[in-house]
């Protein structure tokens, strides 16, 4: 994976957004500010993390295909908004 996906929010309307976290690390409420409610981590390739919404299956969120490609689980989607950090240690508190 690029540098270039790392603090970007992937929309699952196929937009994707900067999103930085305000201090060193993301804290929890910008984490689930950016997934619209309880957070889900996944891993990615080369120590690279996907922030989910892990109810959003059960809400009906809408297909995240960007995510979904990116995730590249033949076996699970990927739905609602995802961003993208570099590691389970370095970005999240």
């Amino acid at each position: 994976m690029k540098n270039s996906l790392l603090h970007k929010l992937l929309k699952s309307d196929g937009s994707v957004a900067n999103y930085p976290p305000v201090g060193e690390h993301y804290t929890l409420e910008e984490l689930q500010k950016a997934v619209g409610g309880y957070i889900e981590v996944v891993s990615l390739k080369d120590d690279y993390i996907m922030v989910i919404n892990e109810e959003g299956k059960c809400q009906g969120l809408l297909l995240n295909q960007k995510a979904t490609d990116l995730y590249g689980n033949n076996q699970d989607y990927i739905v609602g908004n995802a961003l993208v950090c570099q590691s389970k240690g370095e970005n999240i508190v």
